[in-house]
């Protein structure tokens, strides 16, 4: 399967509103992706806005219901975070960002090689670095990808298994440098990857078909020596509700994650440019910027959850969590009305 990544809003504490933003994963089948590129192509070619790349926020609802459709004939399917940014001033974010910096180092022993002590530390600082907009996309882009694993393996096992045999990233990049986002994505996502699986291992339903799946996983009781000795650290390391002696297994983050990876401009990709009028049209409705016939058709691309989508990090987190706004609350609870069920009938 190949996955886009884009995001939509600025992750700047606005002034006296609510304003919400999103990252928005996209989930097309290898099998059915020609068909969908070209049925787009078509499409766009019909528009009076004729450019190499069609921005999201330049189109009516007819057209964004248009490009949705595409996709829902297609078995594509779409995960997303929101967060209200109204909720995360910049004293929140600081202590966040510095929290998480402090943790990538938290669990280095003597055992570790002076290598590994030297690079975690350093992107420890790269993440104190980071604007606190970018930090913010990507600690919530991480979390996203993280969680739709868990979503795209247990949906195409039932529909299209061959597609767990390939996890294809595309990230946007907008104007950062790959080298900037290369760092950032390996300094968080292979850590939380393999903890995650770790501690919470991905769910599986009996009678799903997840046998495309097991090249990405790792057993410490047949890894080969240096992953089975890392697999041991981990689960000596890690934090758990009881002790665990059992072999551990868990998922080939660094396979899984980095494998098949890139950072593109989206005008040189039309998936990316399908995520970003996708996330573009969701976040919009958010904020009240767009009439429901444009975004509606978003529901045939989401699977119900008993969760809502919507992130506090930080301080904002362990707060009162307060009402959604009505708008963004109306969007969401029709988007999940409409909204695929996992289980096929």
């Amino acid at each position: 399967m190949n996955i886009y990544l884009d995001e939509a809003g600025p992750f700047i504490p606005p002034h006296g509103k609510r304003r919400y933003s999103l990252v928005f994963a996209l989930v097309i089948p290898q099998a059915t992706e020609t068909e969908v590129f070209y049925k787009f192509l078509r499409l766009r070619d019909a528009w009076p806005q004729q450019a190499v790349e069609i921005k999201g926020s330049k189109l009516n609802e007819q057209q964004t219901a248009a490009v949705l459709e595409i996709l829902a004939e297609h078995n594509v399917i779409a995960e997303y975070y929101a967060i209200d940014m109204s909720l995360h001033p910049k004293v929140v974010i600081d202590e966040f960002k510095q929290r998480q910096a402090a943790a990538i180092t938290a669990n280095l022993t003597s055992e570790h090689a002076e290598a590994v002590v030297r690079r975690l530390h350093e992107d420890a600082e790269g993440i104190r670095r980071l604007a606190n907009p970018l930090f913010v996309q990507a600690f919530i882009s991480i979390k996203l990808s993280l969680d739709m694993i868990d979503v795209a393996m247990n949906y195409y096992a039932q529909r299209q298994p061959s597609e767990l045999g390939e996890f294809a990233w595309t990230i946007d990049r907008k104007d950062r440098a790959v080298t900037e986002m290369e760092q950032l994505w390996s300094a968080l996502m292979l850590p939380m990857g393999e903890s995650r699986s770790s501690l919470y291992p991905y769910a599986r339903v009996e009678g799903f078909d997840y046998t495309h799946f097991a090249k990405y996983e790792v057993d410490e009781a047949t890894a080969e020596d240096k992953m089975s000795r890392h697999l041991k650290w981990m689960r000596e390391t890690l934090p758990s509700a009881s002790p665990r002696t059992e072999p551990l297994r868990c998922i080939d983050a660094k396979k899984l994650w980095t494998e098949k990876r890139s950072f593109e401009d989206s005008k040189n990709s039309l998936g990316l440019q399908l995520a970003d009028i996708a996330a573009t049209t969701l976040c919009r409705a958010l904020n009240g910027n767009l009439q429901q016939a444009g975004w509606k058709p978003i529901s045939r691309l989401l699977i119900r959850k008993k969760t809502a989508p919507f992130l506090q990090i930080g301080r904002a987190a362990r707060g009162q969590h307060p009402a959604l706004d009505p708008v963004a609350e109306k969007v969401w609870r029709t988007l999940d009305a409409n909204s695929q069920s996992m289980v096929l009938d």
